[in-house]
């Protein structure tokens, strides 16, 4: 497993770093959110949505366990802080939503066992009112244009 940290220092650098993702994001991107209530996750979301080109307003689907928007790429945004089982979501299409496009999930330590091995997994802590502590993690599967760009992004910061 691979690993990076991040650190941002208010909500519009947690954001930009969401555009930056949805910018170089590519067909197929999986990425699995966690962190505790009002960490940052939602507004990572509302950034990689933007980058995606993407103009609605993306707040959590804490109560519809899933929200499409369409973009330069279909984003699916997904919540699993509600969900008690594995088998709601499949009652829901996981299979048919969870592949294509750029799915996101927050709270995705809940059920590890959905999260594909070429996800980018990205924990945020709240150090401070405004200080968010990005990990990024990612195997050899994940997309690797991406983990370079997302390098570069780290490194520059």
């Amino acid at each position: 497993m691979h690993e990076l940290i991040l650190t941002t220092h208010s909500v519009e650098e947690t954001r930009d770093f969401g555009i930056f993702i949805g910018k170089h994001a590519e067909d197929d991107l999986f990425i699995a959110l966690s962190g505790t209530l009002g960490a940052g996750k939602t507004h990572l979301v509302q950034g990689i949505a933007r980058g995606l080109d993407i103009d609605e307003v993306v707040t959590s689907p804490t109560f519809n366990i899933m929200n499409i928007f369409e973009g330069r790429l279909p984003l699916k945004h997904f919540d699993f802080y509600r969900l008690d089982r594995e088998e709601d979501l499949y009652n829901i299409g996981w299979d048919e939503y969870s592949v294509g496009g750029v799915t996101v999930v927050e709270w995705a330590d809940m059920f590890p066992g959905l999260i594909p091995k070429e996800a980018i997994r990205i924990t945020i802590e709240a150090e401070s009112e405004t200080v968010r502590k990005l990990t990024i993690q990612w195997e050899e599967r994940a997309p690797q244009k991406l983990v370079k760009e997302i390098e570069q992004y780290v490194a520059g910061h």
